[in-house]
């Protein structure tokens, strides 16, 4: 088994974003605004190569954890949009609407 990468996006709850939010609506139903939220907002379980190419779309080093603060204004966003399986548009929608919320990114390798 390889490296399973993901992005996690942090940032304060707003009540607008819940379209977005990679969780059901029920879930968010007695979350308060301003709560700080982790938000799951791209993975790539297929193994190390994939996650590898996520970490490069973001702008960062899968195993250089200096990198894994991820400034959202650089990230190479049509390089994600290519990189995304066909049926998962919704999380670049989820990732640019998180951006402007002003949360903030991380990469997470794990493996």
């Amino acid at each position: 088994m390889g490296m399973y990468g993901e992005v996690l996006g942090i940032g304060p709850f707003r009540r607008e974003l819940v379209p977005y939010l990679q969780q059901p609506d029920a879930w968010h139903e007695g979350t308060h605004e301003g709560a700080v939220i982790v938000v799951p907002v791209f993975d790539a379980p297929e193994g190390s190569t994939r996650s590898q190419k996520l970490a490069h779309c973001m702008g960062a080093e899968a195993w250089d954890f200096n990198t894994h603060a991820i400034d959202p204004w650089h990230v190479d966003v049509e390089a994600v949009r290519l990189f995304l399986n066909p049926g998962e548009e919704h999380r670049l929608k989820c990732f640019l609407k998180l951006r402007d919320a002003g949360f903030a990114f991380f990469f997470r390798p794990n493996g």
